[in-house]
C-alpha cells in the first residue's frame, strides 16, 4: 500500500513538471524574466518587438526626415508601442504614455520623429527607429525656443533628475548637470514695423541662464562653456550693438548682469565684463543715436551714488557721474540738472543751451513720426512755459501759466494771466 501511494505521487509530480515545461515551450517568454539596462531602460524581447495586427492607432505621423514614412503611436491592453507601415514593432508595447516630442508649433521639424515615452512613471526619449536617446529621468521637457535656431548646440532638452534640472542634447549627453533650480534661454524682442506686438527670439549665440539658489549664472551653449557663475540676481538682454575695432566690426549683445542693487555687463563677442556697480545702466549709443561705432565712442548713460554721468563701453567715465538728474541722448544733447536748474549738454559733456531752466523737456517721444515735433522742447523759466527747438532758439517766448501742445492744429492750448486761448506755431 506504501509502494503505491509513493508511485502516484511520483507520477502526479512528473505530469506538473511535464505541463510546465510544455508551457514554457508554447510561449517562450513566461521563461524570459524582464531585463533592465544600465539607463533604466527595459529591455525589449524577440515577442516585444514582432509585428502587431490587434492594435489601436492612438496618433500617426508622416515623417519628412525619414523620407516620408510615417510611424504610429498605437495601443494593445492598456500599454503603448510604436509600429511603422508594415505594423513591425519599431518601440514594444510595454510603455504608459508615448507622445511625439517636438511641442505644437507644426513648423519646428528639427525634433521630428523623437518620442518621449514613460516607463514605470519616469520618462526617456526615443529616435524614431525606438533607439533610446536619454536615460530615465523624472521629467523631461521640451523647449519650444530650441526651435528659433538652427544651430545643433541649441537642440537641447530640458530634463529633472533628484528634484533639480539639467540639460542634455538631442543625443542624450549631458551639457549641463542637474544641480540648478531653474534653466532658461536668454530672450530678446523685436517689434516689426508698424505693428505693436512685441514677438520674442533666442539671442545668437543661444545663451541659457541657470538659477541655484536664488541667483543666476550664464551659459553659452553654442560654445559649450559657461560665462558667468551663479551669484547675479538677474541677467537680461540689454541690446545688440556693433563695434568697430582694428579695421574689423564685431556684431554682438550686451547683457545686463545685477548684484544686489547695482548694475554692470557683459560683451558677448570676446566676453568682456563691468562689474556691477551702478544704480542705473542705459544703452549705448554715439552720434545720432547709432549703435555702430568704437568701444569708446559707445556711451551709455549711468548712475552712481545717487549722481549721474556717462560711461563708454569701455567702461571709462566720458561724462563725469556727478549731476543730480540726468535724460538719455536725443538729437546729440541731454538734459542734465544740478541743484534746481536743468540745461543741455552735447556728447563732450560741453553746454548746449546758454539758459537754464526750471524744467525742461522733449515736446514728442522718439516714436513721434513727425520729424519736427521730437526736436520741439517745452520748458519753464522763472514760472513761465516757452518753446524752443533743438538749438535753443526761442519759438515761443516765456510767458504762458499752462501750455498744452494739440499737434493736429499744429499750435498750443495756452492760459496766460488767467486767460485760456489757442497759438499757433510755425514750421521752420
Amino acid at each position: 500500500m506504501h509502494i503505491t501511494v509513493t508511485k502516484s505521487i511520483f507520477k502526479n509530480t512528473l505530469f506538473v513538471f511535464s505541463f510546465l515545461i510544455g508551457l514554457c515551450c508554447i510561449n517562450p517568454s513566461l521563461n524570459l524574466a524582464q531585463t533592465t539596462n544600465e539607463d533604466g531602460w527595459e529591455t525589449a524581447t524577440e515577442e516585444d518587438t514582432a509585428p502587431k495586427i490587434d492594435t489601436t492607432i492612438v496618433e500617426r505621423k508622416a515623417l519628412l526626415a525619414y523620407g516620408g514614412d510615417s510611424i504610429k503611436i498605437a495601443s494593445i491592453e492598456g500599454k503603448l508601442g510604436v509600429l511603422n507601415d508594415t505594423n513591425a514593432t519599431i518601440v514594444p508595447f510595454q510603455y504608459e504614455k508615448i507622445s511625439f516630442f517636438e511641442g505644437e508649433d507644426s513648423t519646428c521639424t528639427r525634433w521630428q520623429g523623437t518620442l518621449l515615452v514613460q516607463s514605470r512613471g519616469k520618462y526617456g526619449v526615443l529616435d524614431a527607429t525606438g533607439k533610446p536617446l536619454t536615460s530615465l529621468y523624472e521629467k523631461i521637457e521640451f523647449m519650444p525656443e530650441t526651435c528659433q535656431s538652427a544651430s545643433g548646440k541649441t537642440k537641447v532638452m530640458l530634463f529633472h533628475d533628484k528634484g533639480k534640472v539639467g540639460l542634455a542634447d538631442a543625443y542624450g549627453n549631458i551639457v549641463i548637470r542637474p544641480s540648478y533650480d531653474e534653466i532658461e534661454f536668454i530672450k530678446y524682442y523685436i517689434t516689426r514695423y508698424g505693428d505693436t506686438a512685441r514677438i520674442e527670439r533666442v539671442l545668437k549665440p543661444e545663451l541659457i541662464t541657470a538659477k541655484k539658489a536664488g541667483k543666476y549664472g550664464l551659459f553659452d551653449l553654442h560654445n559649450n562653456v559657461p560665462l558667468l557663475r551663479s551669484e547675479y540676481n538677474s541677467i537680461d538682454y540689454l541690446q545688440d550693438i556693433k563695434v568697430e575695432e582694428k579695421k574689423k566690426t564685431h556684431s554682438t549683445h550686451i547683457l545686463k548682469i545685477k548684484q544686489g542693487t547695482n548694475y554692470g555687463f557683459i560683451l558677448l563677442h570676446n566676453q568682456a565684463i563691468l562689474a556691477p556697480q551702478y544704480q542705473y545702466l542705459g544703452e549705448f549709443s554715439t552720434e545720432k543715436g547709432k549703435t555702430t561705432g568704437a568701444a569708446e565712442n559707445l556711451i551709455a548713460l549711468v548712475q552712481k551714488e545717487g549722481k549721474w554721468g556717462w560711461i563708454n563701453l569701455e567702461g571709462k567715465e566720458v561724462i563725469k557721474v556727478n549731476y543730480d538728474a540726468a535724460e538719455p541722448f536725443r538729437k546729440d544733447i541731454a538734459f542734465v540738472r544740478k541743484g534746481r536748474n536743468w540745461t543741455a549738454i552735447d556728447r563732450n559733456g560741453k553746454k548746449a543751451l546758454e539758459d537754464s531752466y526750471e524744467e525742461i523737456k522733449y515736446l514728442a517721444l522718439e516714436s513721434e513720426q513727425n520729424a519736427f515735433f521730437k526736436t520741439l522742447i517745452i520748458a519753464k523759466q522763472k514760472g513761465k512755459y516757452g518753446i524752443l527747438d533743438i538749438e535753443g532758439k526761442t519759438l515761443l517766448n516765456f510767458e504762458y501759466d499752462k501750455l498744452t501742445f494739440v499737434p493736429e492744429k499744429f499750435g498750443f492750448n495756452v492760459e496766460i494771466n488767467g486767460e485760456e486761448k489757442f497759438v499757433n506755431l510755425k514750421r521752420k
